[in-house]
Protein backbone atom coordinates (compact mmCIF):
# COMPACT_ATOMS: atom_id res chain seq x y z
CA UNK A 1 0.00 0.00 0.00
CA UNK A 2 1.39 3.53 -0.71
CA UNK A 3 1.61 6.09 2.04
CA UNK A 4 -0.12 9.13 0.73
CA UNK A 5 0.28 12.45 2.75
CA UNK A 6 -3.14 14.46 2.45
CA UNK A 7 -2.99 17.52 -0.21
CA UNK A 8 -4.44 21.27 1.48
CA UNK A 9 -6.42 21.62 -2.09
CA UNK A 10 -7.43 17.97 -2.14
CA UNK A 11 -8.27 16.70 1.64
CA UNK A 12 -8.53 20.01 2.62
CA UNK A 13 -10.16 23.13 0.57
CA UNK A 14 -12.13 20.99 -1.43
CA UNK A 15 -14.14 20.07 -3.47
CA UNK A 16 -16.46 22.51 -5.33
CA UNK A 17 -18.99 21.34 -5.59
CA UNK A 18 -23.14 21.52 -5.38
CA UNK A 19 -24.96 19.09 -3.42
CA UNK A 20 -25.83 18.75 0.69
CA UNK A 21 -22.68 17.09 1.52
CA UNK A 22 -18.94 16.55 0.22
CA UNK A 23 -19.08 13.33 1.54
CA UNK A 24 -22.44 12.06 0.12
CA UNK A 25 -22.60 14.09 -3.11
CA UNK A 26 -19.21 15.30 -4.30
CA UNK A 27 -17.39 11.81 -3.06
CA UNK A 28 -20.24 9.50 -4.91
CA UNK A 29 -19.78 11.98 -7.68
CA UNK A 30 -15.82 11.44 -7.91
CA UNK A 31 -16.54 7.30 -7.38
CA UNK A 32 -19.18 7.52 -10.30
CA UNK A 33 -16.30 9.60 -12.70
CA UNK A 34 -14.03 6.22 -11.93
CA UNK A 35 -16.71 3.66 -12.53
CA UNK A 36 -17.47 5.27 -15.64
CA UNK A 37 -13.98 4.58 -16.65
CA UNK A 38 -13.96 1.24 -15.08
CA UNK A 39 -17.38 0.56 -17.19
CA UNK A 40 -16.09 1.33 -20.25
CA UNK A 41 -18.89 3.85 -20.91
CA UNK A 42 -21.44 1.20 -22.42
CA UNK A 43 -23.21 -0.06 -19.61
CA UNK A 44 -26.66 -0.09 -19.18
CA UNK A 45 -27.16 -0.54 -15.44
CA UNK A 46 -25.68 -0.03 -11.91
CA UNK A 47 -26.08 -1.30 -9.14
CA UNK A 48 -25.43 -0.09 -5.61
CA UNK A 49 -25.32 -1.87 -2.46
CA UNK A 50 -24.90 -0.21 0.99
CA UNK A 51 -25.01 -1.83 4.52
CA UNK A 52 -27.66 -2.12 6.46
CA UNK A 53 -26.02 -0.16 9.77
CA UNK A 54 -23.94 2.44 7.48
CA UNK A 55 -24.70 6.29 6.92
CA UNK A 56 -25.76 5.25 3.60
CA UNK A 57 -28.84 3.05 4.05
CA UNK A 58 -30.59 5.67 5.53
CA UNK A 59 -29.06 9.06 3.82
CA UNK A 60 -28.10 8.05 0.36
CA UNK A 61 -30.94 10.23 -1.14
CA UNK A 62 -31.66 12.80 1.23
CA UNK A 63 -27.74 13.72 1.00
CA UNK A 64 -27.41 13.18 -2.40
CA UNK A 65 -25.39 10.48 -3.10
CA UNK A 66 -27.92 9.07 -5.28
CA UNK A 67 -27.23 12.33 -7.49
CA UNK A 68 -23.89 12.62 -6.98
CA UNK A 69 -23.04 8.58 -8.78
CA UNK A 70 -25.62 9.47 -11.32
CA UNK A 71 -23.86 12.77 -12.03
CA UNK A 72 -20.74 11.44 -12.46
CA UNK A 73 -21.74 8.10 -14.33
CA UNK A 74 -23.37 9.92 -17.19
CA UNK A 75 -20.07 12.22 -16.93
CA UNK A 76 -21.49 15.51 -16.62
CA UNK A 77 -19.76 17.94 -14.97
CA UNK A 78 -21.01 18.39 -10.89
CA UNK A 79 -21.06 22.09 -11.42
CA UNK A 80 -23.60 21.80 -14.04
CA UNK A 81 -26.95 23.10 -12.94
CA UNK A 82 -28.43 20.25 -14.20
CA UNK A 83 -26.86 17.68 -11.96
CA UNK A 84 -30.25 17.73 -9.89
CA UNK A 85 -31.66 15.99 -12.74
CA UNK A 86 -29.21 13.44 -13.41
CA UNK A 87 -30.98 10.25 -12.30
CA UNK A 88 -33.66 11.67 -14.61
CA UNK A 89 -31.45 11.74 -17.33
CA UNK A 90 -29.71 8.38 -16.84
CA UNK A 91 -33.26 6.87 -17.11
CA UNK A 92 -34.13 9.29 -20.07
CA UNK A 93 -30.60 7.79 -21.63
CA UNK A 94 -31.11 3.96 -21.29
CA UNK A 95 -29.52 3.32 -18.04
CA UNK A 96 -31.25 1.33 -14.85
CA UNK A 97 -29.74 2.49 -11.72
CA UNK A 98 -30.39 0.96 -8.42
CA UNK A 99 -29.60 1.01 -5.09
CA UNK A 100 -30.14 -1.83 -2.41
CA UNK A 101 -29.59 -2.03 1.20
CA UNK A 102 -27.90 -5.85 1.68
CA UNK A 103 -25.77 -6.90 4.21
CA UNK A 104 -21.95 -7.71 3.60
CA UNK A 105 -19.19 -7.08 4.81
CA UNK A 106 -18.04 -3.21 5.35
CA UNK A 107 -15.74 -1.69 8.20
CA UNK A 108 -16.42 2.09 6.73
CA UNK A 109 -20.30 3.67 7.32
CA UNK A 110 -19.77 4.99 3.68
CA UNK A 111 -19.22 1.78 0.98
CA UNK A 112 -20.55 1.31 -2.10
CA UNK A 113 -20.73 -2.23 -3.00
CA UNK A 114 -20.91 -1.23 -7.26
CA UNK A 115 -21.82 -3.33 -9.95
CA UNK A 116 -22.28 -2.37 -13.47
CA UNK A 117 -23.18 -4.69 -16.58
CA UNK A 118 -23.33 -3.57 -20.08
CA UNK A 119 -25.09 -4.33 -23.15
CA UNK A 120 -23.52 -7.85 -23.84
CA UNK A 121 -24.21 -8.60 -19.65
CA UNK A 122 -20.64 -8.13 -18.77
CA UNK A 123 -20.20 -7.45 -15.14
CA UNK A 124 -17.18 -5.01 -13.63
CA UNK A 125 -17.47 -4.58 -10.11
CA UNK A 126 -16.05 -2.38 -7.17
CA UNK A 127 -15.78 -1.56 -4.06
CA UNK A 128 -15.37 2.43 -2.56
CA UNK A 129 -15.66 4.60 0.30
CA UNK A 130 -15.97 8.16 1.11
CA UNK A 131 -13.73 8.64 3.79
CA UNK A 132 -14.67 12.88 4.17
CA UNK A 133 -14.64 15.91 2.62
CA UNK A 134 -15.39 14.47 -0.66
CA UNK A 135 -12.21 12.32 -0.35
CA UNK A 136 -12.33 8.72 -1.88
CA UNK A 137 -10.66 5.61 -1.79
CA UNK A 138 -11.12 2.53 -4.17
CA UNK A 139 -10.74 -0.65 -2.11
CA UNK A 140 -11.56 -2.97 -4.70
CA UNK A 141 -11.35 -3.57 -7.82
CA UNK A 142 -12.52 -7.15 -9.97
CA UNK A 143 -12.26 -8.50 -6.54
CA UNK A 144 -8.48 -7.25 -6.27
CA UNK A 145 -7.13 -5.13 -3.72
CA UNK A 146 -6.69 -1.78 -4.51
CA UNK A 147 -5.65 1.29 -2.40
CA UNK A 148 -6.86 4.28 -5.02
CA UNK A 149 -7.59 7.68 -4.39
CA UNK A 150 -8.38 9.06 -7.05
CA UNK A 151 -5.38 11.24 -7.26
CA UNK A 152 -3.60 9.55 -10.35
CA UNK A 153 -4.50 8.28 -13.95
CA UNK A 154 -4.45 4.42 -13.66
CA UNK A 155 -4.59 1.83 -15.82
CA UNK A 156 -5.75 -1.52 -14.11
CA UNK A 157 -5.02 -4.18 -15.92
CA UNK A 158 -5.54 -8.39 -15.00
CA UNK A 159 -3.35 -10.78 -16.78
CA UNK A 160 -4.32 -13.82 -18.83
CA UNK A 161 -0.94 -15.58 -17.72
CA UNK A 162 1.53 -13.53 -15.27
CA UNK A 163 3.88 -16.01 -15.23
CA UNK A 164 5.04 -14.84 -19.41
CA UNK A 165 8.22 -13.24 -17.95
CA UNK A 166 9.06 -11.78 -21.28
CA UNK A 167 5.78 -10.32 -22.30
CA UNK A 168 5.17 -8.90 -18.64
CA UNK A 169 8.96 -7.31 -18.97
CA UNK A 170 7.94 -5.69 -22.39
CA UNK A 171 4.84 -4.52 -20.75
CA UNK A 172 6.91 -2.93 -17.63
CA UNK A 173 9.36 -0.76 -19.88
CA UNK A 174 6.68 0.31 -22.36
CA UNK A 175 5.07 2.02 -19.27
CA UNK A 176 7.88 3.00 -17.54
CA UNK A 177 8.97 5.05 -20.80
CA UNK A 178 5.79 6.88 -21.34
CA UNK A 179 6.02 10.56 -20.27
CA UNK A 180 4.45 11.61 -16.74
CA UNK A 181 4.81 7.36 -15.55
CA UNK A 182 4.57 7.15 -11.61
CA UNK A 183 5.47 3.40 -10.98
CA UNK A 184 3.34 0.45 -10.95
CA UNK A 185 2.23 -2.21 -7.61
CA UNK A 186 0.49 -5.41 -8.45
CA UNK A 187 -2.23 -7.01 -6.78
CA UNK A 188 -3.66 -10.69 -6.54
CA UNK A 189 -7.15 -12.17 -5.40
CA UNK A 190 -5.84 -15.56 -4.95
CA UNK A 191 -6.74 -16.49 -8.81
CA UNK A 192 -5.10 -14.21 -10.53
CA UNK A 193 -2.88 -11.53 -10.79
CA UNK A 194 -3.48 -8.05 -11.92
CA UNK A 195 -1.23 -4.46 -12.18
CA UNK A 196 -1.77 -1.13 -11.62
CA UNK A 197 0.18 1.94 -13.63
CA UNK A 198 0.36 5.08 -12.33
CA UNK A 199 0.33 8.25 -14.29
CA UNK A 200 0.48 11.66 -13.25
CA UNK A 201 -1.49 12.83 -16.42
CA UNK A 202 -3.44 10.27 -18.94
CA UNK A 203 -1.44 8.63 -21.38
CA UNK A 204 -2.02 7.79 -25.08
CA UNK A 205 -1.95 4.23 -25.32
CA UNK A 206 -4.84 3.61 -28.28
CA UNK A 207 -1.58 2.19 -30.31
CA UNK A 208 -1.05 -0.65 -27.93
CA UNK A 209 -4.51 -2.06 -27.51
CA UNK A 210 -3.40 -5.18 -29.38
CA UNK A 211 -0.74 -5.83 -27.15
CA UNK A 212 -2.93 -5.33 -24.34
CA UNK A 213 -5.67 -7.50 -25.66
CA UNK A 214 -3.24 -10.35 -26.22
CA UNK A 215 -1.96 -10.21 -22.78
CA UNK A 216 -5.02 -9.40 -20.36
CA UNK A 217 -8.23 -10.59 -20.02
CA UNK A 218 -9.74 -7.06 -18.66
CA UNK A 219 -7.84 -3.25 -18.79
CA UNK A 220 -9.14 -0.08 -18.13
CA UNK A 221 -7.70 3.43 -18.01
CA UNK A 222 -8.66 5.61 -15.08
CA UNK A 223 -8.33 9.04 -15.14
CA UNK A 224 -7.80 11.27 -11.99
CA UNK A 225 -10.62 12.68 -10.28
CA UNK A 226 -8.67 15.13 -8.18
CA UNK A 227 -7.19 18.28 -8.26
CA UNK A 228 -3.91 18.06 -7.34
CA UNK A 229 -1.95 14.78 -9.02
CA UNK A 230 -0.23 12.11 -6.45
CA UNK A 231 2.28 13.20 -4.73
CA UNK A 232 5.99 13.90 -5.87
CA UNK A 233 9.15 11.76 -4.28
CA UNK A 234 10.11 15.17 -2.88
CA UNK A 235 10.83 14.92 0.55
CA UNK A 236 7.95 17.29 2.22
CA UNK A 237 9.67 19.78 5.26
CA UNK A 238 7.34 17.62 7.85
CA UNK A 239 4.91 15.28 7.70
CA UNK A 240 3.12 15.90 11.02
CA UNK A 241 2.30 19.02 13.53
CA UNK A 242 4.26 17.08 16.26
CA UNK A 243 7.13 16.81 13.64
CA UNK A 244 6.83 20.25 12.78
CA UNK A 245 6.85 21.61 16.44
CA UNK A 246 10.60 20.20 17.14
CA UNK A 247 11.91 22.67 14.04
CA UNK A 248 12.79 25.18 15.41
CA UNK A 249 13.94 26.59 12.10
CA UNK A 250 10.25 25.86 10.83
CA UNK A 251 8.42 27.23 14.04
CA UNK A 252 10.17 30.96 12.72
CA UNK A 253 8.14 31.20 9.61
CA UNK A 254 4.19 31.83 10.05
CA UNK A 255 1.59 29.41 8.87
CA UNK A 256 0.94 30.24 5.75
CA UNK A 257 4.28 30.00 4.53
CA UNK A 258 4.52 27.24 6.32
CA UNK A 259 1.56 25.76 4.58
CA UNK A 260 2.63 26.79 1.02
CA UNK A 261 5.79 25.25 1.33
CA UNK A 262 4.33 21.93 2.27
CA UNK A 263 1.84 22.05 -0.85
CA UNK A 264 4.39 22.73 -3.06
CA UNK A 265 6.55 20.20 -2.56
CA UNK A 266 3.47 18.02 -1.88
CA UNK A 267 2.17 18.98 -5.53
CA UNK A 268 5.39 20.07 -7.41
CA UNK A 269 3.69 23.17 -8.29
CA UNK A 270 5.41 26.63 -7.97
CA UNK A 271 4.31 28.50 -4.73
CA UNK A 272 2.86 31.61 -7.43
CA UNK A 273 0.91 28.34 -9.02
CA UNK A 274 -0.78 27.55 -5.56
CA UNK A 275 -1.79 31.11 -4.47
CA UNK A 276 -3.44 31.82 -7.91
CA UNK A 277 -5.08 28.11 -7.13
CA UNK A 278 -6.31 30.05 -3.39
CA UNK A 279 -7.22 32.82 -4.78
CA UNK A 280 -9.45 31.02 -7.78
CA UNK A 281 -11.24 29.31 -4.56
CA UNK A 282 -11.52 33.02 -2.58
CA UNK A 283 -13.42 34.35 -5.72
CA UNK A 284 -16.29 31.39 -5.55
CA UNK A 285 -16.43 32.05 -1.31
CA UNK A 286 -17.23 35.49 -2.48
CA UNK A 287 -19.59 34.82 -5.15
CA UNK A 288 -21.25 32.19 -2.72
CA UNK A 289 -22.01 35.06 -0.20
CA UNK A 290 -23.72 37.15 -2.34
CA UNK A 291 -25.85 34.46 -4.08
CA UNK A 292 -26.32 33.85 -0.40
CA UNK A 293 -27.42 37.35 0.50
CA UNK A 294 -29.50 37.98 -2.78
CA UNK A 295 -31.89 35.07 -1.49
CA UNK A 296 -32.29 31.52 -2.70
CA UNK A 297 -34.63 29.21 -3.83
CA UNK A 298 -34.84 25.19 -3.46
CA UNK A 299 -37.98 23.42 -3.22
CA UNK A 300 -36.45 20.15 -1.59
CA UNK A 301 -35.54 21.63 1.86
CA UNK A 302 -36.38 21.97 5.40
CA UNK A 303 -35.99 26.45 5.60
CA UNK A 304 -35.75 28.93 3.02
CA UNK A 305 -33.72 31.78 2.47
CA UNK A 306 -33.11 33.90 5.87
CA UNK A 307 -29.60 35.53 5.44
CA UNK A 308 -30.88 38.41 3.72
CA UNK A 309 -33.24 39.38 6.81
CA UNK A 310 -30.24 38.89 9.31
CA UNK A 311 -28.32 40.87 6.88
CA UNK A 312 -30.48 43.82 6.62
CA UNK A 313 -30.58 43.46 10.51
CA UNK A 314 -27.25 43.67 11.16
CA UNK A 315 -27.41 46.90 8.54
CA UNK A 316 -30.02 48.50 10.32
CA UNK A 317 -28.34 48.05 13.61
CA UNK A 318 -30.69 45.73 14.91
CA UNK A 319 -28.71 43.14 16.48
CA UNK A 320 -26.15 43.66 19.55
CA UNK A 321 -22.67 44.97 18.59
CA UNK A 322 -20.22 42.26 18.32
CA UNK A 323 -17.56 43.62 16.05
CA UNK A 324 -16.88 41.54 12.97
CA UNK A 325 -18.79 38.68 14.35
CA UNK A 326 -22.21 39.47 12.96
CA UNK A 327 -20.90 39.93 9.76
CA UNK A 328 -19.21 36.72 9.67
CA UNK A 329 -23.00 35.06 10.97
CA UNK A 330 -24.74 36.54 7.78
CA UNK A 331 -21.34 35.61 5.47
CA UNK A 332 -21.44 31.77 6.75
CA UNK A 333 -25.25 31.23 6.93
CA UNK A 334 -25.53 32.57 3.15
CA UNK A 335 -22.91 30.15 2.20
CA UNK A 336 -24.80 27.48 4.04
CA UNK A 337 -28.26 28.53 2.17
CA UNK A 338 -26.39 28.24 -0.88
CA UNK A 339 -25.55 24.70 -0.71
CA UNK A 340 -29.11 23.61 0.70
CA UNK A 341 -29.85 25.08 -2.56
CA UNK A 342 -27.59 23.23 -4.78
CA UNK A 343 -25.67 26.08 -5.38
CA UNK A 344 -21.38 26.11 -5.81
CA UNK A 345 -20.18 25.98 -2.55
CA UNK A 346 -16.70 24.77 -1.43
CA UNK A 347 -16.05 21.70 0.89
CA UNK A 348 -14.04 23.79 3.45
CA UNK A 349 -13.02 21.24 5.18
CA UNK A 350 -16.99 19.67 3.90
CA UNK A 351 -20.07 20.87 2.72
CA UNK A 352 -21.92 20.59 6.05
CA UNK A 353 -19.00 22.57 7.44
CA UNK A 354 -18.85 25.12 4.31
CA UNK A 355 -19.42 27.87 5.74
CA UNK A 356 -17.78 29.04 8.93
CA UNK A 357 -14.52 29.27 7.89
CA UNK A 358 -14.95 31.50 4.66
CA UNK A 359 -17.15 33.79 6.45
CA UNK A 360 -14.94 34.11 9.12
CA UNK A 361 -11.91 34.79 7.28
CA UNK A 362 -13.77 36.95 4.52
CA UNK A 363 -16.28 38.63 6.85
CA UNK A 364 -13.48 40.09 9.08
CA UNK A 365 -11.73 41.11 6.02
CA UNK A 366 -14.68 42.98 4.54
CA UNK A 367 -15.47 44.21 8.03
CA UNK A 368 -11.83 46.37 7.96
CA UNK A 369 -12.29 46.65 4.36
CA UNK A 370 -8.96 45.06 4.14
CA UNK A 371 -8.58 41.90 1.80
CA UNK A 372 -5.00 42.04 1.81
CA UNK A 373 -4.28 39.22 4.77
CA UNK A 374 -6.93 36.61 3.30
CA UNK A 375 -4.40 34.84 0.92
CA UNK A 376 -2.21 34.40 4.22
CA UNK A 377 -5.46 33.31 6.62
CA UNK A 378 -6.63 30.67 3.78
CA UNK A 379 -3.12 28.71 3.94
CA UNK A 380 -2.86 29.01 7.66
CA UNK A 381 -6.74 27.78 8.05
CA UNK A 382 -5.60 25.12 5.59
CA UNK A 383 -2.42 24.07 7.21
CA UNK A 384 -4.32 23.27 10.42
CA UNK A 385 -6.96 21.25 8.38
CA UNK A 386 -3.60 19.61 7.16
CA UNK A 387 -2.89 18.32 10.20
CA UNK A 388 -6.70 17.37 11.07
CA UNK A 389 -6.64 15.14 7.60
CA UNK A 390 -3.10 13.74 8.88
CA UNK A 391 -4.41 12.53 12.58
CA UNK A 392 -8.14 12.43 12.13
CA UNK A 393 -11.24 12.87 9.67
CA UNK A 394 -13.69 15.32 8.66
CA UNK A 395 -16.12 12.52 8.25
CA UNK A 396 -19.05 12.82 10.53
CA UNK A 397 -19.88 9.69 9.71
CA UNK A 398 -16.80 8.43 11.88
CA UNK A 399 -16.32 11.41 14.35
CA UNK A 400 -19.44 13.49 14.17
CA UNK A 401 -20.01 17.56 13.88
CA UNK A 402 -16.76 17.76 15.76
CA UNK A 403 -15.01 16.45 12.87
CA UNK A 404 -16.93 18.59 10.43
CA UNK A 405 -18.08 22.24 12.04
CA UNK A 406 -15.44 21.90 15.06
CA UNK A 407 -12.43 21.33 12.57
CA UNK A 408 -13.64 24.41 10.31
CA UNK A 409 -13.65 26.54 13.40
CA UNK A 410 -10.62 25.53 14.33
CA UNK A 411 -9.40 26.89 10.85
CA UNK A 412 -11.14 29.63 10.85
CA UNK A 413 -9.11 30.32 14.47
CA UNK A 414 -6.29 29.53 12.94
CA UNK A 415 -6.42 31.62 9.94
CA UNK A 416 -7.54 34.55 11.95
CA UNK A 417 -4.63 34.94 14.07
CA UNK A 418 -2.43 34.37 10.83
CA UNK A 419 -4.53 37.48 9.19
CA UNK A 420 -4.23 39.77 12.39
CA UNK A 421 -0.27 38.92 12.44
CA UNK A 422 -0.03 36.49 15.33
CA UNK A 423 2.39 33.77 14.96
CA UNK A 424 2.22 29.75 13.45
CA UNK A 425 2.33 28.64 17.46
CA UNK A 426 -0.50 31.09 17.92
CA UNK A 427 -2.32 29.70 15.27
CA UNK A 428 -2.10 26.45 16.23
CA UNK A 429 -3.22 27.49 20.04
CA UNK A 430 -6.59 29.48 18.94
CA UNK A 431 -7.37 25.91 16.68
CA UNK A 432 -6.72 23.75 19.61
CA UNK A 433 -8.64 25.86 21.98
CA UNK A 434 -11.96 25.96 19.02
CA UNK A 435 -11.77 22.77 18.98
CA UNK A 436 -11.50 21.69 22.27
CA UNK A 437 -14.56 23.93 22.68
CA UNK A 438 -16.87 21.43 20.74
CA UNK A 439 -14.97 18.37 21.55
CA UNK A 440 -17.89 15.19 21.19
CA UNK A 441 -20.63 17.57 19.22
CA UNK A 442 -22.49 15.14 17.67
CA UNK A 443 -24.11 14.94 14.17
CA UNK A 444 -27.69 14.81 13.96
CA UNK A 445 -29.21 16.41 10.82
CA UNK A 446 -33.07 16.31 10.49
CA UNK A 447 -34.83 14.67 8.12
CA UNK A 448 -31.44 13.52 6.76
CA UNK A 449 -30.83 17.03 5.22
CA UNK A 450 -27.65 18.70 5.85
CA UNK A 451 -29.74 22.18 7.16
CA UNK A 452 -30.69 21.82 10.74
CA UNK A 453 -28.92 22.41 13.26
CA UNK A 454 -25.89 22.42 10.31
CA UNK A 455 -26.97 25.94 9.70
CA UNK A 456 -26.94 27.60 13.07
CA UNK A 457 -23.65 25.58 13.81
CA UNK A 458 -21.87 26.91 10.77
CA UNK A 459 -22.41 30.73 12.35
CA UNK A 460 -21.43 29.05 16.03
CA UNK A 461 -17.90 28.06 14.31
CA UNK A 462 -17.54 31.84 13.58
CA UNK A 463 -18.35 32.83 17.17
CA UNK A 464 -15.99 29.98 18.34
CA UNK A 465 -13.32 31.04 16.39
CA UNK A 466 -13.38 34.55 16.74
CA UNK A 467 -13.65 33.97 20.57
CA UNK A 468 -10.54 31.25 20.42
CA UNK A 469 -8.15 33.48 18.20
CA UNK A 470 -9.02 36.24 20.71
CA UNK A 471 -8.05 34.52 23.74
CA UNK A 472 -4.60 33.78 22.69
CA UNK A 473 -4.03 36.88 20.91
CA UNK A 474 -4.71 38.07 24.47
CA UNK A 475 -2.42 35.59 26.33
CA UNK A 476 -4.70 33.24 27.41
CA UNK A 477 -3.21 29.42 26.83
CA UNK A 478 -4.47 26.70 25.21
CA UNK A 479 -2.61 24.41 27.38
CA UNK A 480 -3.82 21.07 25.83
CA UNK A 481 -1.52 21.23 22.38
CA UNK A 482 -2.94 21.36 19.12
CA UNK A 483 -1.72 17.78 17.95
CA UNK A 484 -3.45 16.09 21.26
CA UNK A 485 -6.23 17.46 21.29
CA UNK A 486 -7.07 16.43 17.24
CA UNK A 487 -5.83 13.19 18.51
CA UNK A 488 -8.52 13.16 21.62
CA UNK A 489 -11.20 14.37 18.88
CA UNK A 490 -10.85 11.55 17.40
CA UNK A 491 -10.89 9.03 20.04
CA UNK A 492 -14.25 10.77 21.10
CA UNK A 493 -15.69 10.69 17.81
CA UNK A 494 -15.01 6.79 17.80
CA UNK A 495 -16.67 6.26 21.00
CA UNK A 496 -19.88 8.07 19.95
CA UNK A 497 -22.98 6.04 18.63
CA UNK A 498 -23.92 5.15 15.65
CA UNK A 499 -27.04 7.44 16.03
CA UNK A 500 -25.00 10.19 16.64
CA UNK A 501 -22.54 10.20 13.57
CA UNK A 502 -24.76 11.66 10.55
CA UNK A 503 -27.23 8.45 10.16
CA UNK A 504 -30.45 11.17 12.35
CA UNK A 505 -30.82 7.83 14.25
CA UNK A 506 -30.45 10.04 17.35
CA UNK A 507 -29.59 13.92 18.91
CA UNK A 508 -31.95 16.53 17.57
CA UNK A 509 -32.93 14.08 14.91
CA UNK A 510 -35.14 12.22 17.04
CA UNK A 511 -37.25 14.81 18.69
CA UNK A 512 -41.05 14.79 18.28
CA UNK A 513 -40.86 18.34 16.55
CA UNK A 514 -37.95 16.56 14.09
CA UNK A 515 -39.81 14.01 13.39
CA UNK A 516 -42.85 15.73 11.96
CA UNK A 517 -40.91 17.51 9.87
CA UNK A 518 -39.24 15.11 8.35
CA UNK A 519 -42.38 13.12 7.31
CA UNK A 520 -44.11 16.85 6.64
CA UNK A 521 -40.94 16.77 3.27
CA UNK A 522 -41.35 13.20 2.62
CA UNK A 523 -44.79 13.64 2.54
CA UNK A 524 -44.22 16.30 -0.10
CA UNK A 525 -41.65 14.77 -2.00
CA UNK A 526 -44.07 11.79 -2.63
CA UNK A 527 -46.98 13.67 -4.09
CA UNK A 528 -44.12 15.86 -5.87
CA UNK A 529 -42.47 12.52 -7.33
Amino acid sequence: MRTIMPSIFNDVLGPVMRGPSSSHTAGSYRIGLLLRDLAGHDFKSASFEFHPEGSLATTHQTQGSDLGLATGLIGMDILDPEMIHALEIAKNSGIDISFLITDYPANHPNTYKCTLTDVNGDQVTAVAISTGGGMIKMIDLMGFPVDLLGDDTIFFAIYKDASDCLVRKQIEDLMAGIPGFAGSEWTADGSGNAVIYRFSSPPDLKEHNQLFASCFQFYRLLRSVMPIPGQTSSPLPFTNLAELLKMPDLMTLPASELARRYESVRSGYAIVELDRMMEKLIGIWRNGIQTGLQETHYKDRLIGSQSPGFMQHYKSGHLIESGPLNLMIAYSTALMEVKSSMGVVIAAPTAGACGGLPGCLIGLADYHNDPEPLLRGFWAAGLVGLFIAMDATFAAEIAGCQAETGAGAAMAAAGLVEMTGGTAQQAFDAASIALQNVMGLVCDPIANRVEIPCLSRNANAAGNALTSANLVLGGIQAIIPLNETITTMMKVGQALPASLRCTALGGLSDTPTARMMEAAINDINYIKN
